[in-house]
């Protein structure tokens, strides 16, 4: 059965209450609540591993962090280096995943004959094409950080479904979870951009951004107490 603890609830409830500010338009609620997002999901994994957190996560959680608040402060002003500090996480994401591939690759041979594994190597392609066409009014610096956007993602999502599609645990589905949730969040914070008045278009990027937040804290749980423990199968919250 699931434990709830007191973290979670907070960062929960936190998400719940900036998508209602989001959508009555309550700048105060918004910021309120969105501060207490990322740090309550963070003080989450610090209790599940017991205290021992790991420094490379901490500072991409701490990136991320800086990146809400900038955005919180002003997006238009803060824009630039904004997206700066949510790209550094993206690196070191791209390592435990690559760390991961590695790990699996011991264990067997990578079967790439898989027609689904096609179809999102495609659809990847086909997505990074079609936003960076979307985008090209950019200023040439704003276009160079999302083709560097762009060659993150597309590397974290070959090398997140390659495992995939080759190994099935907790710390595969939530690192699929949270790749997924960051790549729709960020294609959705650029039609966001382009389309402001669209508040469905803005209310699926900030669940999707805040969702995968909860993602990338599972995956590194669960990913945390397999490397400890040599479980793949803990529930989240032990």
């Amino acid at each position: 059965m699931v434990k709830i603890n007191s973290a979670l609830l907070l960062y929960f409830a936190a998400v719940i209450f900036y998508v209602i500010a989001v959508m009555i338009g309550s700048d105060n609620l918004e910021l309120f609540c969105k501060p207490i997002i990322i740090p309550s999901i963070y003080y989450f994994y610090y209790i599940s591993v017991k205290g021992k957190a790991n420094f490379l996560f901490t500072i991409s959680i701490l990136s991320f962090f800086i990146g809400e608040i900038l955005h919180l402060i002003s997006r238009e002003d803060f824009l630039i280096s904004g997206l700066i500090f949510f790209g550094i996480p993206y690196f070191i994401i791209i390592y435990f995943i690559g760390q991961d591939f590695l790990f699996y690759s011991k264990k067997k041979k990578y079967n790439i004959s898989n027609v689904s594994f096609y179809i999102v190597l495609l659809l990847l392609f086909y997505l990074l094409y079609n936003v960076l066409s979307f985008i090209n009014e950019s200023s040439q610096l704003e276009f160079s950080i999302y083709i560097m956007y762009g060659i993150q993602l597309f590397v974290m999502g070959i090398l997140t479904f390659l495992i995939q599609f080759n190994f099935n645990n907790r710390t595969v589905l939530y690192m699929v979870l949270a790749v997924t949730t960051f790549i729709v969040s960020d294609l959705f914070f650029v039609f966001t951009l382009r389309m402001k008045d669209e508040i469905a278009l803005k209310l699926i990027n900030i669940i999707t951004q805040q969702l995968s937040y909860f993602f990338y804290v599972g995956y590194f749980i669960y990913r945390t107490k397999f490397l400890m423990y040599g479980k793949g199968s803990i529930s989240i919250g032990e």
